[in-house]
């Protein structure tokens, strides 16, 4: 497993495991399981495209994020 916060530009993937405050992400849930691609990484802060729409995540909330390394899905 690897950090969003580590995700570059492009990248796709599952969330494996997700302990962010769920609060942070309003109406736009990322649960375990759901399908992420990074639209901008910036810093360890990123912008994700999921659920057919666009979040920007800070660099702490996405150091609590791990996705599936692309060869294990």
């Amino acid at each position: 497993m690897m950090s969003l916060s580590n995700a570059a530009d492009g990248f796709c993937s599952t969330i494996a495991w997700n302990c962010a405050d769920k609060a942070l992400f309003g109406d736009c849930p990322l649960d375990t399981g759901d399908e992420v691609q990074v639209v901008s990484s910036f810093f360890g802060n990123v912008i994700v495209r999921v659920h057919g729409r666009c979040l920007a995540i800070t660099k702490d909330a996405a150091e609590r994020i791990k996705m599936c390394q692309p060869d294990a899905q």
